[in-house]
């Protein structure tokens, strides 16, 4: 279910790619860390992958839910979250 959700939320946020990078835009001169290297709006952009199709934006955001599911570092994150605040995986 969470995957399916944010598989919708990418798909989206797509749609309104050129108003968050508008948005993203006038925050560049205020000295968040964030946007001091390199090429954060180019980087932002790339990250909506505007060269793909739907389904391929879909199969992409599918692979990345699928891949963070079985990194070790959110097993890990999922026991803190059950040993300081008690919520279960």
């Amino acid at each position: 279910m969470l995957g399916s959700l944010c598989i919708k939320g990418y798909l989206a946020s797509r749609r309104y790619m050129n108003g968050i990078i508008n948005t993203v835009l006038l925050m560049l001169d205020s000295g968040l860390p964030c946007f001091s290297r390199g090429d954060p709006i180019g980087n932002l952009r790339k990250r909506f992958h505007p060269e793909m199709s739907e389904r391929e934006a879909a199969n992409f955001m599918k692979s990345v839910c699928v891949d963070a599911y079985n990194k070790w570092t959110t097993a890990g994150y999922d026991l803190i979250q059950y040993l300081q605040q008690g919520i279960e995986k």
